[in-house]
């Protein structure tokens, strides 16, 4: 299994969906896996298996204090900046207004 944690930084509770992909062509999406993260919190999400270990995309979502935001990265080429977030990095960390912002590392 692929696996990415999941890293709250935005203060607002989170939906993530983890769209993942068939094989290395971005244009193949797969299935897709949730994740319901608290402010703050760290979770570690197993997607894909060792022949399909890529993801194609995020969808995230937020509901807090009446205001709710949905927003959504999908990779279009393989090797693009999103593209290589995605698939490089074991972390991925969600900022700012509604977890919109999104960044990697190798923790």
């Amino acid at each position: 299994m692929a696996y990415k944690n999941l890293v709250n930084q935005s203060g607002l509770p989170l939906n993530i969906e983890l769209v993942t992909r068939l094989g290395p062509d971005p244009s193949q999406s797969g299935a897709s896996v949730l994740a319901s993260l608290p402010p703050g919190a760290t979770q570690q999400v197993q997607y894909g298996d060792p022949s399909n270990p890529y993801l194609n995309g995020l969808v995230v979502s937020s509901s807090a204090n009446g205001q709710f935001s949905s927003g959504s990265h999908i990779a279009t080429a393989r090797g693009s900046n999103w593209d290589n977030l995605l698939n490089t990095n074991n972390t991925l960390i969600f900022s700012g207004p509604g977890g919109m912002n999104v960044g990697g590392s190798n923790m």
